[in-house]
């Protein structure tokens, strides 16, 4: 025993799996404050006794404890992997992976090291079943987020943001993807329902990072790439730019009586003449001939003087490259943390400058983080995490989509260099570069966000901790139009807003956890929280600035007819949640809560909303009839229920407003109030109600895991806008109305595939999700319903044709005419049936009566991809070289592609237009409709498929070892070369499929380095 009590040298090496020193290890004597760090060697020393436990632990490690008998200890520390105790945020606590009930999902560092992110959108981009993102292509990154389908047919969709344990409603785009440790998304309802009227559209909870070890860990990181436009609409060749115009002229010309015609050739270049037809002939079919061939061609073929000048010169004009350009982006990030036996924190600064593929898109962001905590005493713990986000941009983009139509015999510039504001003098079009030339603009947003907590740790596995979010928000938006834009008045427009918000939340939890006897576990919590969020709003308006308009926004009291507005909003809201987890010999797993919301923008009669949800977890593979299979390493099945809601509606939904107007009284201007919306005094969350089933399961030492997903959701008291009669003097009223069911089924595949430790490490994961929705119900209004021969057999709940909802049809199911085609030369008379002619497109007479009407409309399809699939696979070679990619898809959905139209409203006799084949007389095409082509009564619509597998990431990255690096005291160096948008695979060709619109594809090159 005296042995034990004396103090030794406690000596040691600390390696990784190849048997190279680990520098920076933490070494602590458990229970103590006692600790070193890992030397270059990775050699510690320190003093203790026989029987102290040694706890070592590293980044990217699996923690370790070692009882000190003596002798110095060799530590070989292993890769830390994805596992059954895999730590899960699942809101107001973490559980362990093995202990959760609920749909929960999870992405790490195995996706935020490989991707380069602007915005933490990026991340989550084919990573995780049954969250389905639409892609911004701007400079800023980021899209929409939507978790299972759409729940809601006016309020939001979006997932509600939970941030380091806190409701976060500021930007996605303050937060910087580099602080972020990890993401969960909770999917079903039992998961949702503890954030109440709050959580029906999903949550995401993003835990950012903190410090790891006893060394202070300083992480530097730069990556530096270009940008470039794909899926640029193709545009007319100048060549093909005439020859349209030409055909265009010719086609009409076809058509008219003989007594109407021109001459053989009268649109035709007079230096490429039709056989028989002389130049001399050609010149006479004018009588006003002015001698010069090609300026009297282009004027019959309707050409502006200046295209005339300018195509005789030579002079030609690229429309496209003026406004696409190769972006420049650059993202710099620097960081610190560590822990000591109290304190643990992280420090981060981050700035971002990323172009666009567009001229003028840019996005600028300076971001920053701190996150503190430390032990007071055994039993009290003080916390702060706080970021600051200043974001914006002064400059303008360019009109992209003006280019389109751009004669390129036009002209940029006057001839004194200034911007020409009509290139070649069509009073229709302007310069796409007009705006960004003349006009000014002022644009930023600075958000400060910090949660201040305190934790007590009582006796008996009782615990009590107090946050204190608060947000601050501040905008300046300036705009100055010049006079020189068409239409505005002299002297210029100008627009200043101020935007200014607040909001504080405050977050108190009481938990107990405690084990009977060995084999019951409970975890219950109990949170009240309250809130408010309070908001205002100036903006001043101004025109016709004297003399001139020289001080742009500077000067906004210069002009003659300033206009003044305010906008203030307040909103508040509180809750009660009681949450318990109970575990039977770690094995039957059960989860219970119930929530009651209380939120200012719904009716006075009903305030409150109560959500409860239940689930059920039974780890099959524990028990003892399955020990047999050795094959199964997890099996764990999941049942659950659950209610949560959505108060995304805005905040004076359920009141009635008032609008101030002018008036004029004994001729007296004075201003007058009056009530613009009704009241709704029962209006009330919606509520969706979510059932559950779901399989967790490993087998073959874990070589293949899975998770298997089947929910079923239905949304009742859908928050609507109902119309009202006009005798009321109202439009609509905000009510609760009808229902839409969510269907689908997710599943999660992961394999490795090969581990050869040392050399080749390789695995895939798949992931499947496939959702349905129904429309139910609507407004129940009634209506007859009819059979094929229009006798009454009953009745039916009416749609809402006007926006498109059909009962028993989901939400983006497209009901339109059938194109079936291209009315061809000898179908004259039954084309004119229809009011048509040749050339024109074709739709399905569907009842053969001779009339396109509401009756011919057909089932086509849906504008939503049905089914989604990605790939993601991850190689890694000699634990230095990494490869990795991912491969996703989206299926069986259509979208509109009217190109093929060649419509009259593209203006094909004065400017030009995206470059499409199109019919013709002499050149007919069942697929293609002639140039101005008569597309109305009724509208044709065109649906194409736009499935399509794209190469959404892939990622390349060389770690050197650190035996080149650790005498540079580097601990980590890391080279990266990543691709985004690399290619895409569709028969979707006049746009990206994803956006159908242009999309970037972006090359970085970055440089990770830890200290």
């Amino acid at each position: 025993m005296s042995a034990y009590s004396q103090n030794v040298t406690i000596k040691g090496q600390v390696v990784d799996p190849e048997n190279i020193p680990l520098i920076g290890v933490n070494v602590v004597v458990k229970g103590t404050t006692t600790g070193v760090i890992t030397d270059l060697d990775g050699n510690f020393s320190l003093s203790g006794k026989k029987g102290y436990t040694l706890v070592f632990s590293y980044i990217g490690m699996v923690s370790q404890e070692v009882i000190f008998k003596g002798n110095p200890l060799h530590i070989v520390m292993q890769d830390d992997t994805k596992s059954l105790g895999e730590i899960v945020v699942v809101g107001y606590g973490t559980m362990k992976r093995k202990d959760v009930t609920g749909s929960v999902a999870h992405i790490g560092k195995e996706v935020m090291e490989t991707k380069v992110a602007t915005n933490i959108v990026d991340f989550l981009t084919g990573s995780i079943a049954g969250v389905n993102i639409s892609p911004s292509s701007g400079a800023a990154g980021g899209g929409s987020i939507e978790v299972r389908g759409p729940a809601s047919l006016k309020a939001s969709t979006a997932p509600l943001i939970v941030l380091d344990g806190v409701v976060f409603y500021g930007n996605l785009a303050d937060i910087n993807p580099n602080d972020i440790e990890s993401m969960d998304v909770l999917k079903d309802a039992s998961s949702t329902a503890i954030y109440g009227a709050k959580g029906s559209a999903g949550v995401i909870m993003i835990t950012t990072k903190r410090g790891n070890t006893n060394k202070p860990i300083i992480n530097i990181s730069a990556n530096i790439g270009t940008v470039q436009a794909q899926f640029v609409p193709k545009l007319a060749t100048p060549e093909q730019y005439i020859q349209r115009r030409s055909d265009y002229w010719k086609t009409i010309d076809y058509f008219l009586p003989s007594s109407q015609m021109h001459g053989t050739g009268y649109y035709d270049n007079p230096n490429n003449l039709s056989e028989g037809v002389t130049q001399e002939q050609w010149a006479n079919y004018d009588a006003s001939f002015s001698g010069d061939y090609v300026e009297t061609w282009m004027t019959r073929l309707g050409f502006d003087p200046l295209e005339i000048e300018n195509y005789k010169a030579g002079r030609i004009v690229n429309w496209q490259d003026l406004v696409y350009q190769t972006g420049l982006r650059q993202d710099y990030n620097a960081s610190v943390s560590g822990k000591s036996s109290n304190t643990n924190y992280y420090m981060s600064l981050g700035y971002t400058n990323n172009e666009g593929f567009q001229v003028g898109d840019q996005f600028r962001a300076v971001r920053a983080r701190v996150n503190l905590d430390t032990d007071i005493t055994k039993w009290l713990k003080v916390g702060l995490n706080a970021q600051f986000a200043n974001k914006g941009t002064d400059e303008i983009s360019v009109d992209a989509s003006a280019a389109n139509v751009m004669s390129p015999f036009g002209s940029v510039y006057e001839e004194d260099g200034s911007i020409k504001v009509r290139p070649w003098n069509d009073n229709r079009v302007t310069n796409p570069l007009l705006a960004r030339s003349v006009d000014d603009k002022y644009y930023r947003t600075q958000n400060l966000t910090s949660t201040v907590f305190g934790k007590l740790t009582l006796p008996y596995g009782i615990s009590f901790q107090t946050n204190f979010n608060v947000r601050y928000g501040w905008i300046k938006d300036y705009y100055f139009t010049s006079d020189e834009n068409p239409g505005v008045v002299a002297g210029g427009e100008s627009t200043r807003r101020d935007y200014s918000d607040y909001e504080w939340s405050v977050d108190n939890m009481l938990k107990w956890n405690h084990t009977f006897g060995d084999i019951h576990n409970l975890d219950a919590t109990f949170v009240y929280t309250a809130e408010k969020y309070q908001s205002w709003e100036s903006t001043g308006n101004n025109e016709g600035f004297q003399p001139n308009g020289a001080l742009s926004y500077h000067g906004i009291q210069a002009g003659i007819n300033p206009v003044v507005n305010s906008n203030d909003e307040v909103q508040t809201g509180n809750g009660l949640l009681a949450r318990l987890n109970y575990s039977l010999m770690d094995r039957y797993l059960l989860t219970a809560s119930v929530r009651r919301d209380g939120f200012s923008a719904f009716g006075q009669n009903n305030p409150y909303g109560v959500f409860s949800a239940f689930a059920a977890g039974w780890r099959i593979s524990e028990e003892k009839f399955m020990k047999k299979l050795n094959f199964v390493d997890n099996l764990k099945l999941r049942l659950s229920w659950g209610q949560n809601g959505n108060r995304d509606i805005g905040r004076y939904a359920a009141f009635s407003r008032l609008t101030i107007t002018n008036a004029i009284e004994d001729g007296v201007n004075i201003k007058a109030v009056y009530p613009s919306s009704l009241a709704n005094n029962d209006l009330k969350w919606e509520t969706t109600s979510a059932f559950n089933v779901g399989l967790d399961f490993g087998l073959l030492n874990n070589r293949l895991s899975g998770v298997v997903d089947v929910y079923h959701n239905k949304t009742t008291n859908l928050l609507m806008d109902r119309s009202m009669p006009a005798i009321t003097g109202y439009g609509s009223v905000a009510a609760n109305l009808g229902q839409i069911n969510n269907k689908g089924i997710e599943l999660t595949l992961t394999s490795v595939n090969i581990n050869i430790p040392k050399k080749v490490s390789w695995s895939t994961s798949l992931i499947y999700s496939a959702n349905r929705n129904t429309i139910k119900h609507l407004y129940g209004n009634m209506v007859e319903a009819l059979d094929e021969n229009g006798n009454v057999i009953g009745q039916r709940e009416d749609d809402d044709v006007q926006n498109g909802w059909y009962i028993g049809h989901g939400i983006y199911d497209i009901l339109d005419y059938k194109w079936i085609g291209i009315w061809q030369l000898g179908e004259e008379q039954e084309a004119d049936k229809y009011g048509k002619q040749p050339g024109d497109p074709k739709l399905l007479d569907v009842n053969g009566d001779g009339v396109i009407n509401t009756d011919d409309k057909v089932w086509l399809g849906s504008s939503t991809p049905l089914y989604r699939m990605s790939l993601r696979s991850d190689l890694r070679l000699f634990n230095c070289v990494d490869f990795s990619f991912v491969l996703r898809g989206e299926f069986d959905y259509l979208g509109i592609d009217n190109l093929a139209r060649n419509e009259d409203n593209r203006y094909f006799a004065t400017s030009n237009s995206v470059w499409t084949e199109y019919w013709t007389p002499w050149n007919p095409s069942n697929e293609y409709a002639r140039l101005g082509a008569d597309s109305s009564n009724p509208t044709v619509n065109i649906y194409k498929k736009r499935n399509y597998v794209k190469m959404q990431n892939i990622s390349l990255a060389y770690t050197f070892p650190q035996k080149l690096v650790r005498k540079l005291m580097i601990n980590n160096l890391k080279l990266s070369f990543n691709v985004d948008n690399a290619f895409v695979l569709s028969k979707w060709r006049t746009s990206d499929p994803t956006t159908k619109g242009v999309t970037p594809r972006i090359w970085t090159f970055g440089v990770n380095m830890t200290l």
